[in-house]
Order: C-alpha cells, then sequence, then structure tokens
C-alpha cells in the first residue's frame, strides 16, 4: 500500500530484495544549509543514507523526512537503513563538508500490472 511522504506518493519497500538501486553522493559545503530532495533530485527514495560529518571541530544538524532535528557530532557519522527517506535536511558545521551517501531505489510504478507493462507511452 503506498503511503505519502512529504507530499510524494512512496511505493517503494525497502527490504525487496529484487528492487534494483543505486549510490548517490552529495557534500554539503561548510556553513550551508541543504536539502536533499530524493524523488526531485534522482526520481527515487532512498532507502538507506550514510552522513558523515568531516568536520573536525564542529557538530552538523540533522533532519530526516521533517523530522526533529538532532546533532551529529564533530566526525560524527549517522546512517538510516531499510527506510524511505524523500528528504534529509543539513545544516553544515562552520569549517568542514558533511557528505551523504545514499542508496536510492527508483520510482515504482503504482501497480505490479503497469511496472511489467512493454507499452508505457
Amino acid at each position: 500500500m503506498p503511503s505519502v511522504i512529504q507530499g510524494f506518493v512512496v511505493t517503494t519497500k525497502p527490504k525487496d530484495v529484487t528492487l534494483e538501486s543505486f549510490p548517490t553522493v552529495d557534500s554539503i559545503a561548510a556553513g550551508a544549509t541543504t536539502t536533499i530532495v530524493y524523488p526531485s533530485s534522482y526520481a527515487g527514495v532512498a532507502i538507506s543514507v550514510a552522513i558523515l560529518n568531516q568536520d573536525g571541530t564542529n557538530s552538523c544538524t540533522i533532519s530526516i523526512n521533517g523530522s526533529q532535528s538532532f546533532s551529529l557530532s564533530a566526525g560524527g557519522s549517522f546512517s538510516v537503513n531499510d527506510q524511505n527517506i524523500v528528504s534529509v535536511k543539513v545544516i553544515a558545521g562552520a569549517a568542514g563538508v558533511t557528505d551523504l551517501v545514499a542508496q536510492v531505489a527508483p520510482t515504482l510504478l503504482t501497480t505490479e500490472a503497469r511496472r511489467f507493462e512493454t507499452e508505457r507511452g
């Protein structure tokens, strides 16, 4: 059953072993505030994201799918696995970049019949 996350209809099942996915890497510049919206940027939903704070002095702030923000310590890392992740907002520390490495599954058509049609228009 599809769910709606931040206005996007998500039909991806993260534990589906037949689901093809691809890696993405985004670097957030020091001191920048950036939101990665996976359906808009990569036409898919992230099913896993690793967040690496490369700033050795300052923490960064993270919000996943519009949830409550939390701090990631200087030089720290955080991973989210087997989830439907539509967006990640990062406020990077002042002295270093924050890297996001994600596993993105392409947006699926709504039904199996539609997914396996040979004529998609």
